[in-house]
């Protein structure tokens, strides 16, 4: 028998100590951890992980050399380049793969069907591959998780709306569910990218809570990088009145962040006024485990919470407001249980890991393919 195999490749971004594509399924498998959406979606694509371990073991001699010489970021991009011919569809996650590796495609006028899954497209550094460069031309298609980042694209960016796709922040439903704890006076914090931890103490100073803040993940690179974080914490919270305890967590795995969320009243995510959605990550778990969010009203946050319904929006900056949301909802325990499993209803509708996968997946094998025949395997 004859024809061809289709295989595809998903970049993500590699860094020392990263857990393997077989660790992490392992892992997912024995319920130690959430399962990882991209290694959903490359069993969905059949697809190779370009991740720590491809570019130790699996990596080109010109692509390991442009890592030594240049960083992981840029060997990923030459290995995805010098790779292009082995695989029917490229899906690079994230934009510092994506956006450099469209531009060598246009420059050297190579295929034109690399998808890009898309955080931030707006920021500045990023955007400058797109409204001035051009490297739209060599993307098959964008897929964004805010849809206030498509709309930056199409009216400030010069993207056709044709290459723009929207879905929607996933979590891992089996997971991240409802589970039996006893009832303590917890709020939790979790994450760390645009979070605004100072504003968050000086709301809880006085309230009779324990905030339990669980800062850094393994995406975190070193200890300085959870120091940035957590020093203004530390002191906003060495003035606070004994009555408002706040404890500090650091590379929290999923088993006990779960925990925390189980035994918190509500969840809580401070932001500064950013235009992605940071935070997303953090929401949809809180709400799939069946907790109320509060979370800051941020230019990008425009997708997931809705106001009155499964949380409360409070404005960027101001401890007061966001005072008087943490007080309702201990006050209110009823009303933090209604939007707790409202917020559960929502991420099984519009939220489940399995959707964004077959979404993706659906969005990916549209765009055009580069097909490879594969030897017949030997008889």
């Amino acid at each position: 028998m004859s024809g061809e195999l289709e295989k595809s490749l998903v970049m993500v971004p590699a860094w020392p100590g990263q857990e393997t594509r077989s660790e992490l399924e392992r892992q997912a498998a024995a319920g130690e951890r959430a399962r990882t959406d991209y290694v959903e979606l490359a069993r969905a694509l059949n697809a190779d992980v370009m991740d720590m371990q491809y570019m130790t073991e699996q990596a080109s001699p010109v692509a390991r050399l442009v890592c030594r010489r240049a960083g992981l970021v840029l060997g990923q991009v030459a290995e995805g380049y010098l790779r292009r011919a082995r695989y029917a569809h490229i899906v690079a996650r994230a934009d510092r793969l994506g956006l450099p590796l469209a531009l060598l495609y246009k420059a050297t006028g190579a295929r034109r069907d690399l998808v890009l899954i898309s955080v931030w497209l707006s920021r500045p550094k990023k955007a400058v591959f797109l409204s001035r460069l051009k490297v739209h031309s060599h993307l098959g298609a964008i897929i964004s998780y805010g849809s206030v980042q498509n709309a930056a694209a199409t009216d400030r960016l010069g993207v056709p709306r044709r290459k723009l796709h929207h879905a929607l922040q996933p979590v891992d439903e089996r997971f991240w569910r409802p589970v039996q704890a006893p009832a303590r006076n917890w709020v939790v914090s979790v994450g760390s990218e645009a979070r605004d931890y100072p504003t968050l103490a000086r709301a809880l100073e006085g309230l009779d809570v324990d905030a339990h803040v669980a800062v850094g993940s393994s995406v975190l690179r070193s200890s300085g990088d959870a120091d940035a974080m957590l020093g203004p914490i530390v002191r906003e919270a060495a003035g606070v009145t004994p009555n408002c305890r706040i404890h500090v967590h650091q590379q929290v795995r999923h088993r006990q962040l779960r925990d925390l969320y189980a035994r918190s009243r509500f969840v809580v995510v401070p932001l500064h006024d950013v235009e992605f959605d940071a935070g997303v990550t953090s929401l949809t778990e809180a709400m799939a485990m069946g907790k109320a969010v509060i979370v800051t009203r941020t230019r990008g946050q425009a997708d997931v919470v809705r106001h009155g319904e499964t949380g409360l929006y409070v404005p960027p900056g101001e401890p007061a407001p966001l005072r008087a949301a943490v007080r309702h909802l201990l006050d209110n325990p009823d009303e933090a249980e209604r939007m707790g499993w409202a917020g559960r209803a929502a991420v099984e509708a519009r939220h489940t890991l399995d959707r964004w996968v077959a979404d993706v997946a659906g969005i990916v094998s549209a765009s055009p393919a580069r097909r490879v025949p594969v030897p017949n395997p030997p008889v």
